[in-house]
């Protein structure tokens, strides 16, 4: 085997050992499933993605998946869901005014969701929402990161309210703008 043999053969099985075959790319989301892990934070004191992920975890079974492989699974799934969106994506926002009269048409705000069901639930739930608002935004007006942060913080801490929070970039870009009573 010659010396360039050799350094291929090397360089291909570090890359190899190096890929996660687990791994996916979303081009139309512009996220990567390892993008995703470094978006999930941890929100008590010693909780950590999966077993081995950061550098060290005292309490031993405080994990939110329960091996790499269940991370990858989810992260995955996460990631499809949000990639099957239609373009444009029906959105719903829940809010609280004294009137329709009140609703501020020029600033629509950032927090929405994409299933109108947990944007009701949330206004009678959490938030004493008495109007509905649903529109249509382009896939370039998503902050998918801060989508996917929050995802994981509202709608996969298992604590059954799922908010399903689409983060809007720019509300001047929804259109299609509807009001109804809650």
């Amino acid at each position: 085997m010659t010396l360039k043999e050799i350094i291929h053969s090397t360089i291909k099985k570090i890359l190899n050992e190096n890929v996660n075959t687990k791994s996916k790319y979303f081009p139309n989301i512009g996220l990567s499933s390892e993008d995703v892990f470094e978006l999930i934070d941890y929100y008590d004191s010693y909780r950590d993605l999966f077993p081995n992920y950061g550098e060290e975890n005292e309490y031993e079974e405080d994990y939110y998946f329960p091996s790499e492989d269940e991370a990858y699974d989810d992260i995955n799934e996460t990631l499809e869901l949000f990639s099957s969106l239609p373009n444009p994506i029906p959105i719903y926002r829940s809010i609280k005014v004294h009137s329709k009269e009140d609703i501020d048409l020029d600033d629509l705000g950032e927090s929405w969701s994409y299933d109108k069901d947990s944007a009701i639930n949330f206004a009678k739930n959490q938030a004493g929402g008495n109007y509905l608002l649903s529109g249509r935004t382009n896939f370039t007006n998503v902050d998918w990161k801060t989508t996917l942060e929050l995802f994981y913080m509202f709608s996969r801490r298992f604590d059954g309210y799922d908010e399903n929070e689409i983060n809007i970039i720019n509300s001047d870009e929804i259109y299609d703008v509807k009001i109804n009573k809650i």
